[in-house]
């Protein structure tokens, strides 16, 4: 289930919801207003050529013999510039010119002696243009709208996971204000 700001503003409307719950929808709907408004955005301008994806258009309703079964829509921008908005992943230990974009804020955690992962599956490696590949990318809290060309297929990544989407920047990553 999404949360929305539309859904926030039904339900604080909504005449069987007590006081309690209609000030949390108000303030989740604020939240969600403000989370919006802070997005960052790298890479050059979209024009009319990138297309627009979101990370629920990534996989079909339909799960395979082998499991989640990638949209008629993720496959057909192979190789197609796309803009994606989304937030970058925290990792403790960051490569060279490659970093996760999922649909929300997670990290990853290589203490100990296992992997905590909680990236969810529809995430994408973001590659720097050959020029920034020799640097690791900062973090950057917030939410983040990128623009570049997508691939779509399973390769391994030097991060050691399997990469089904990577998306490499335009030449210039420079952050722009919104």
């Amino acid at each position: 289930m999404t949360f929305t700001l539309a859904a926030a503003s039904a339900a604080s409307e909504r005449s069987d919801s007590g006081p309690a719950w209609r000030l949390h929808s108000l303030r989740a709907a604020e939240a969600l207003r403000q989370a919006g408004a802070g997005e960052t955005r790298v890479g050059v301008a979209p024009d009319a050529s990138a297309e627009e994806l979101t990370f629920g258009e990534f996989f079909g309703r339909e799960v395979g013999d082998r499991g989640l079964v990638l949209s008629p829509k993720l496959r057909g921008l192979h190789g197609k510039r796309v803009v994606i908005s989304g937030y970058m992943v925290r990792e403790q230990n960051r490569l060279p010119g490659l970093f996760v974009l999922a649909p929300w804020p997670a990290q990853v955690s290589n203490d100990g002696f296992c992997l905590v992962d909680e990236v969810p599956p529809a995430n994408v490696h973001v590659l720097a243009a050959p020029a920034g590949a020799q640097r690791p990318f900062p973090y950057r809290p917030g939410r983040l709208r990128l623009v570049g060309i997508l691939e779509v297929g399973p390769q391994p990544m030097p991060d050691g996971r399997n990469a089904f989407a990577r998306l490499t920047l335009d030449p210039d990553p420079a952050p722009t204000s919104p």
